[in-house]
């Protein structure tokens, strides 16, 4: 297996280990009587994203980070969700995404250019620094503060929760 397809399975088991944290939440929630919507608008900090938008943004991050390895297109997602199952829902298509991508289209020079369009300008990389410069860090930044979210809200997650299944 070549790097690129290493860090698309790398992502997949972030995502269903991200997925599970969402249904187990989701379950605490209902038990509990809280709302799902105070969990999903909850922030670490007032001046970050609240749990709904890392979830989309850990989603949004692997699935443009295979697409332009591969030099397909990402699928288009509405960032509509409001509940934890259609957070649920975009985990599952964004994973059949990255499963649909094969892994020798992510095959290549590892000095390719990838250009990233930020807010204001261009970030430009090589394939090989943008994985792990930018891609990875960025959906694990985002998929740890998600959990962070739930943690400081009280779900009682843990480590293995966040690592999930370990082969």
């Amino acid at each position: 297996m070549s790097l690129y397809s290493e860090t698309k399975a790398q992502f997949i088991h972030g995502l269903v280990s991200l997925d599970a944290i969402l249904e187990k939440s989701a379950a605490w929630a209902k038990e509990q009587g809280v709302q799902e919507s105070s969990l999903l608008e909850a922030k670490l900090a007032e001046d970050m994203f609240p749990l709904k938008r890392q979830v989309q943004v850990a989603c949004d991050m692997s699935k443009r980070a295979i697409a332009r390895l591969a030099d397909v297109e990402a699928p288009v997602m509405e960032d509509n969700e409001e509940t934890f199952a259609e957070l649920r829902e975009r985990i599952a298509a964004t994973i059949k995404f990255l499963k649909s991508v094969q892994d020798g289209k992510l095959d290549g020079d590892d000095e390719r250019p990838i250009v990233v369009q930020a807010r204001e300008h261009e970030l430009h990389f090589t394939a090989r620094s943008y994985v792990f410069q930018f891609a990875v860090p960025n959906f694990y930044f985002h998929e740890t503060t998600a959990y962070g979210i739930l943690r400081q809200a009280g779900v009682p997650l843990g480590k293995r929760d966040f690592l999930g299944k370990i082969a």
